[in-house]
């Protein structure tokens, strides 16, 4: 391979010259900070030279005074007969953007700067007496867009693509701040001139097709490209040139539906096809680097046959790309909106992330019943996770392995069989928890009644009184105040759901126990604790006496307000049937207390209990 240097004016680079934006480049992505960054660059530097030589006319000796502006590199390649941008297609783009606007203000006085206009236009497109205008950069994506703006009006089509959308908005963006110059037409010729003849660039020619090796040096010398990036230029670059452009468009249809979450897809769907056991060297190469670590020497790269040294390597890659990026692209894209309610359960309330590897590991490519797997298996993760929180097992480090255990024991099973493979998991990890050889249930009553405040997270503890009021009012057939996830997640003084103690701390609650420590251990209990709204919280811990709380648990949530009494009146008639329904299922019924003894604390956490063997499930069969 031979790299060739050449210094380019702006007009000689983009004059009459067609660019082609190869298969693996990104889109046109620069934000309007850097785009003014450069823009207030150029005209510092600009008007430093004009203050100096104002009221000189533009010769070209007077030009070669005015200090030049150096635009670091680009780099093309030439292949059968057409010039590819390797790198730089964000500067040059932007160049041409520029070069519209000072064409845009040329033409409002086209007398004055008639011997520019010609130029700035050449700059930009060129005429075909077939296809009328023919734009120099990629012009068979960004013809639509870049006519609206050569014609200056409102495109109202439908963005395609990233590309279209940003050259829409940066192009206002460079409009604003040029206009905000209010420039007089003298220092406007000025300013084009300047544009053309004094912005330079170093164009770098590649004589041999061998762009995606450098589009990756490239990337590691400080160009932000993103490892899905890379990934595509590693892959279709591996391609006949006559299937590249087929792969690329398949390629971008399904990284289009990705957007912000690309290489997170790439990261779950190979840990949930090929990571089964915990292992902290490969979990970090797969997080930092797997566009690499596919290509090197290990058991994923082995499978996956992308190699060069790999029979049947380009099969293989085109296989990848039409099967399972575009299957699980989508289905990526869907689950990652949490639209399902579990889905959302545990990624934006206990942040179980793994959930979608899981899912992935789980679906087969054009899977008919990806629908009922992936509620079934948000559903089981919700159950899983509560019943380690309840055991007093979870553990993160614990759950990631099991986690990826769950991306072997998913595949290729019948839906029937996941609800055994998660009780499989959950008694295996109490074993090992407690070093016992046999299990009754997935949570005895012994060791539910020792959860509550001092040992279970806050987050996780206001879940679990969400889902127990969400319990409650779905048998009611009521609505809920508030969803579940608000009253998971808001704390606010004034906005938020705290954790009340019934037993407030006075030596009418202590005497009901043996010892004082004793009754801070029992009044920590569930069972002894209820969630408040807003200042509700404040209120209650004011009243020393239970007497005195039960008034506040009146207007909060259902869980809360079946202590009183008056919940209890006839005319409360779906609850008083919920109930009866309840007792005859469980022999457990609601009542109210009007006394909350160490009797009343004990009977609320088995009924409690009961409420929680409906939710999650304990039985192991």
């Amino acid at each position: 391979m031979n790299i060739q240097p050449n210094n380019q004016t702006v007009e000689k680079c983009l004059k009459q010259r067609t660019y082609y934006i190869d298969f693996y480049q990104r889109e046109y992505v620069w934000k309007k900070d850097v785009v003014y960054i450069l823009l207030d660059d150029i005209f510092f530097t600009f008007e430093l030279a004009y203050e100096e030589h104002k009221g000189k006319d533009i010769t070209p000796e007077v030009l070669a005074k005015y200090n030049w502006y150096y635009f670091n590199i680009y780099i093309t390649n030439s292949i059968e007969g057409k010039e590819y941008i390797v790198d730089g297609q964000q500067r040059l783009t932007t160049l041409t953007l520029i070069a519209v606007k000072l064409l845009e203000l040329a033409n409002t006085n086209k007398e004055y700067f008639e011997n520019l206009i010609d130029t700035l236009k050449d700059c930009i497109y060129g005429k075909d007496k077939f296809k009328g205008n023919i734009f120099w950069i990629d012009n068979d994506k960004r013809k639509k867009i870049m006519q609206s703006l050569i014609d200056n009006v409102e495109f109202n089509d439908e963005f395609q693509n990233v590309t279209e959308e940003n050259i829409s908005n940066r192009y206002k963006d460079i409009s604003k701040y040029i206009d905000d110059k209010k420039l007089s037409n003298e220092k406007l010729q000025a300013l084009i001139m300047y544009f053309l003849e004094r912005l330079v660039l170093v164009e770098l020619k590649i004589e041999k097709d061998d762009t995606p090796m450098v589009f990756e040096v490239i990337n590691d010398r400080g160009v932000a490209l993103k490892p899905f990036e890379i990934l595509k230029g590693k892959l279709v670059g591996a391609l006949d040139k006559d299937d590249t452009e087929k792969y690329s468009q398949i390629w971008e249809n399904a990284i289009t539906l990705l957007r912000e979450i690309e290489d997170e897809f790439f990261i779950d769907y190979l840990k949930g096809k090929f990571i089964f056991k915990r292992s902290a060297d490969i979990e970090k190469s797969i997080n930092n680097q797997y566009h690499r670590y596919i290509f090197e020497t290990n058991d994923i790269a082995n499978k996956l046959k992308f190699r060069k040294k790999d029979e049947n390597h380009i099969k293989n890659i085109k296989s990848f790309i039409e099967n399972d990026l575009m299957y699980y692209s989508v289905l990526y894209s869907e689950i990652r909106k949490n639209k399902f309610e579990y889905l959302s359960y545990n990624n934006d309330i206990n942040d179980l992330s793994g959930q979608y590897q899981n899912i992935i590991a789980a679906c087969e490519i054009k899977d008919t019943y990806e629908q009922v797997k992936v509620k079934t298996i948000a559903k089981e993760i919700d159950r899983l996770y509560m019943l380690l929180r309840l055991n007093g097992i979870y553990n993160s480090n614990n759950y990631q392995e099991i986690s990826y255990q769950l991306n072997k024991n998913l595949q290729n099973i019948e839906i029937s069989e996941y609800r055994q493979v998660f009780n499989n998991v959950i008694e295996h990890r109490i074993k090992e928890a407690r070093s016992i050889s046999k299990i009754s249930s997935l949570l005895d009553y012994d060791r539910f009644k020792t959860r509550g405040y001092d040992n279970i997270d806050r987050r996780p503890l206001r879940y679990f009184f969400a889902r127990v009021e969400k319990f409650l009012c779905e048998n009611m057939e009521k609505d809920m105040e508030r969803n579940v996830h608000y009253i998971s997640t808001k704390t606010g003084h004034k906005t938020g759901y705290h954790i009340e103690h019934i037993l407030s701390r006075n030596e009418e609650n202590k005497n009901y126990f043996h010892s004082e420590d004793e009754f801070e251990n029992e009044r920590n209990r569930l069972g002894g604790l209820l969630l408040l709204y807003n200042k509700d919280n404040i209120v209650s811990n004011n009243e020393k006496y239970y007497s005195g709380k039960r008034m506040t648990y009146t207007n909060g949530l259902v869980w809360g307000r079946t202590l009183i009494d008056s919940f209890y009146h006839s005319s409360n008639k779906r609850f008083i049937d919920f109930n009866n329904v309840f007792e005859s299922e469980t022999g457990m019924k609601f009542k109210d207390f009007e006394k909350f003894d160490i009797n009343t604390l004990e009977y609320r956490s088995k009924l409690l209990f009961e409420i929680v063997k409906k939710i999650w499930v304990i039985d192991k069969e």
